[in-house]
């Protein structure tokens, strides 16, 4: 005979097959457990009803991840991001997560199946991988907040040991090598110009003719290309729109620039897209960071130097302006920073010749 419960407890009772039933009711809806013993059902009825009065209670559902995971890229991602960080997660969507998680059930995606999906993204960096989790740990979180589910699996996952990023920038001896072997080209200006400003090479690419404004240049804007889209946003923070005085070789720079844009201009005729980009392309549409990437590469093949990204010119730009004595709260200005810690952590080094000196100072006090 089944139990007797009380009033908004559900009730327990024997089906003909033998199985025992609970029943309870949620949002007007009657709804049912089952176990194999009376004891049992009731032990999953009152778990149940708990989970209901705490408000952890979800409905059941069939959507898949993949299902949920381009809801949220549309509904809540999209409204709210930059473009090309949105293109970016997207990216992050499409290429990885929905391959290898898509087809699990949004309520039976486990812990577990997110760690395997990390352990077969080993082959990348661990940075990368920590980047991919970020978007999951994102949208799970929000189908949690749903309450499409009732916890977020990514949170127990165990990312990639990351080694401290060992900071790059160009020596005295480097820089003068580069600086020789630049080509008189847009993209030769461009490794000079972020070389002499700390420019971010988006804010490089963004950068018009009407930003610049009595010997200064503003930053206004950025310039993306992803997937061979166009995405113009503003700095991502206040301290990122300012300021940056020129001096007389950095207006020597936009001199050239202006004078090769006028005869690239000529050439494009009606080809040309007036867009007022200062280092643009051949036909004035902005400049692509990843051939601009591969012609800082050659030069420094050329010069005998291994292989770095664009960010060295700007860590060169922060480490040359620590080493000449200048302030780091007017460097951290500069750069768009907020914080001047944040500019001592990551873009001020010193190189061998400097702590040499250090120590040749500190012997004259032993």
């Amino acid at each position: 005979m089944a139990k007797k419960r009380g009033n908004n407890e559900g009730s327990v009772y024997q089906r003909k097959d033998g199985r025992w039933a609970g029943a309870y009711s949620i949002g007007g809806k009657q709804k049912y457990i089952y176990g194999k013993t009376q004891d049992e059902t009731i032990k999953k009825l009152r778990e149940k009803l708990a989970s209901v009065d705490k408000g952890e209670f979800v409905e059941p559902s069939a959507m898949k991840v993949s299902q949920w995971l381009n809801t949220w890229l549309q509904e809540y991602a999209k409204p709210h991001l930059r473009a090309s960080t949105f293109a970016s997660h997207e990216s992050t969507v499409q290429r990885h997560l929905t391959p290898f998680l898509g087809n699990h059930k949004l309520q039976a995606l486990r812990a577990e199946h997110i760690q395997a999906f990390i352990n077969h993204q080993s082959h990348l960096a661990p940075a990368t991988v920590t980047r991919q989790m970020a978007v999951l740990k994102t949208a799970l979180k929000q189908a949690q907040e749903n309450q499409l589910i009732n916890r977020n699996p990514a949170t127990f996952a165990k990312l990639p040991k990351q080694n401290p990023k060992e900071i790059v920038f160009l020596t005295a001896e480097e820089q003068i090598k580069v600086l020789h072997l630049l080509p008189m080209t847009t993209h030769g200006r461009a490794i000079r110009f972020t070389l002499g400003t700390g420019l971010r090479v988006s804010e490089l690419a963004g950068l018009r003719w009407r930003d610049i404004e009595h010997g200064c240049i503003q930053i206004r804007q950025t310039c993306v290309l992803v997937k061979n889209k166009i995405f113009v946003g503003q700095p991502k923070t206040k301290a990122g729109r300012r300021t940056i005085p020129l001096n007389a070789k950095l207006n020597a720079i936009l001199d050239q620039q202006k004078q090769t844009q006028r005869i690239e201009r000529m050439k494009a005729g009606s080809a040309w897209v007036n867009n007022d980009y200062v280092f643009s392309s051949a036909v004035g549409t902005p400049m692509d960071r990843h051939n601009l990437g591969r012609s800082y590469s050659r030069i420094l093949k050329e010069a005998s130097l291994e292989s770095r990204g664009l960010h060295t010119l700007r860590h060169t730009f922060a480490t040359n302006w620590v080493q000449g004595g200048n302030d780091l709260r007017t460097l951290s200005e500069l750069l768009g920073h907020s914080k001047v810690a944040f500019t001592m952590q990551i873009y001020v080094h010193s190189d061998m010749d400097t702590k040499k000196r250090g120590m040749d100072y500190m012997e004259g006090l032993l």
